[in-house]
């Protein structure tokens, strides 16, 4: 069974330890995998309160494709 496919139907279950374990296989087999990336960046975000946010700075953050655009990210967050 695909991977992506399999961490989907886990992730519908609620089983979150299981959906990291195969993005984190996935990402060690090909670190470009961008749905991997992102699956598992919105995973980490899912269960935050996100009342107060700045949501354009979330927002920048879930799409962001390039590790530059991450480091602007945290640039941002320690205030440089």
């Amino acid at each position: 069974m695909n991977k992506h496919l399999m961490a989907s139907i886990y992730d519908i279950k609620g089983e979150k330890e299981k959906v990291v374990k195969i993005y984190r296989q996935i990402l060690s087999d090909n670190p470009n995998d961008k749905e991997a990336e992102e699956s598992l960046r919105r995973l980490a975000t899912k269960s935050i309160n996100l009342s107060g946010l700045n949501r354009d700075m979330y927002n920048f953050f879930i799409k962001a494709n390039s590790k530059e655009e991450l480091a602007e990210f945290e640039r941002w967050l320690i205030g440089n």
